[in-house]
């Protein structure tokens, strides 16, 4: 049986609508929180799964994510 290559990690930048505050924000320690009027930027690196565990949390939080981007 081959070995299966590790799932490829891109470097994601999700805009949210609202400014998160330290609490919701502890909710991502894998990413990196950018806090901007009436956003907020969360940036880091996931793979499909890690990506796809991400926008549900986003969900389960009522947050709105109003931007998903490959950030190269």
């Amino acid at each position: 049986m081959a070995n299966a290559e590790p799932p490829a990690e891109r470097r994601y930048r999700i805009v949210i609508r609202g400014r998160l505050s330290d609490r919701l924000g502890s909710a991502f320690p894998e990413m990196a929180l950018e806090r901007c009027p009436g956003t907020t930027v969360i940036c880091g690196r996931a793979d499909d799964v890690r990506l796809s565990g991400l926008l549900d949390r986003l969900r389960d939080l009522a947050l709105e994510p109003l931007s998903v981007d490959v950030d190269e």
